[in-house]
């Protein structure tokens, strides 16, 4: 059994201080049937009766006046030597109930015998005054959490597959528990999820995890309050077939507007896995083409082309990879409005124009573009 710290000076002087006040205050006359305080065993009790370390517990003893006249009474609580806690009160004929306080902090679980005195002036029979009881102070019930396996599912785990964190965890105490249950990644939080386990029970907690990008090694983590596990896990990678766009080009660089060219563009896979695409071809947001799907093996490229009828103003000419939005290149282009003639009539074809209601031969250089004559 462990008393509290104490300093048997401080508690000498509390009680003579107590001592003190007891006899400068009047006391009332005795009277003529003499003066009796007492206290007994029997009457010291505890609140709560069945206290757990750590409780503050309210003693409280009966002490019975004898006699016939009210008296100023000392009462002092000790543990051992320890003054726990003391009172200076009037007791009227036949009884009063003085109560202390007692702090149970930093106990050992055990039994503890309280030890409760009282003083009074002119008390004439003093063999009754103290008494002891005995209280039972219990560890108090606590849940005791064991994470007794962590593990993360399937075995073999690719990049890019969704995964499961599962653990197995023991409630070894004698309390039940409720709490979070908290899923690390690399020790970043992935998630948490409620965890209520009565003790003497095992449950399963688990947690999905999405592997995309994950690729190499890690270490997961769960967490129970104060209690922690890891785990390493090694996610594989996965064979995956990854697109390029380049070299986007027209068969003419500055086409006149209305004008059919050929967009022009290579693909190419840079993966490790064949698999089977679309190229899509648009105008701005547009889409005017788009290829037949084809099956593309790692390494293989190929030059592929479509048809576009040249709108005037600034175009921004797109080649992507279907369902790749990483597999893209782009081509900026600003096609000519169509040519006029010297009558102000538009072209039919390139160097034929009406001139004055009548057919008339116009001279152009180069693919259409640019009259000459």
């Amino acid at each position: 059994m462990r008393a509290p710290p104490f300093s048997f000076l401080s508690s000498s002087i509390q009680l003579a201080v107590l001592l003190a006040i007891l006899f400068i205050i009047p006391s009332l006359p005795v009277g003529a049937d003499g003066y009796d305080v007492s206290i007994a065993s029997k009457d010291i009790s505890f609140s709560p009766t069945t206290a757990f370390v750590g409780d503050s517990v309210e003693i409280t003893a009966v002490v019975r006046n004898n006699g016939t006249t009210a008296e100023n009474v000392a009462v002092a609580f000790y543990l051992g030597t320890s003054l726990l806690d003391s009172r200076v009160m009037p007791v009227v004929p036949i009884s009063a109930n003085a109560t202390g306080e007692w702090n149970t902090t930093g106990l050992a679980p055990g039994t503890y015998s309280i030890k409760v005195t009282i003083v009074a002036q002119g008390d004439t029979n003093t063999t009754n005054n103290n008494a002891s009881a005995s209280i039972i102070l219990k560890k108090r019930p606590a849940a005791l959490l064991v994470i007794e396996s962590l593990q993360v599912s399937p075995a073999g785990l690719l990049d890019g597959a969704l995964a499961s964190i599962n653990g197995t965890v023991q409630n070894n105490g004698d309390a039940n528990a409720s709490l979070d249950a908290v899923f690390l990644v690399d020790n970043a939080t992935l998630g948490k999820t409620p965890l209520v386990i009565n003790f003497g029970q095992k449950k399963n907690v688990s947690m999905a995890w999405n592997t995309s990008g994950k690729e190499g090694k890690h270490t997961t983590t769960l967490v129970l309050g104060s209690v922690r596990k890891d785990t390493p896990v090694t996610v594989g990678h996965r064979p995956r077939a990854v697109f390029k766009v380049s070299n986007v080009w027209l068969s003419e660089v500055q086409p006149t507007e209305g004008r059919s060219v050929t967009v022009n563009a290579r693909i190419e896979n840079t993966g490790d896995a064949a698999e089977e695409i679309i190229v899509v071809f648009k105008d701005n947001t547009n889409t005017f083409a788009q290829s037949k799907a084809k099956v593309y093996t790692p390494g293989e490229s190929y030059n592929i082309s479509a048809a576009w009828t040249a709108k005037k103003g600034a175009r921004v000419l797109r080649v992507e990879v279907q369902g790749h939005p990483e597999a893209v290149d782009l081509y900026t282009v600003s096609p000519t409005a169509l040519q006029k003639s010297s009558c102000g009539f538009s072209t039919i074809m390139p160097g034929v124009a009406i001139i004055a209601g009548c057919m008339g031969v116009v001279r152009w250089k180069g693919s259409g573009r640019r009259r000459v004559g």
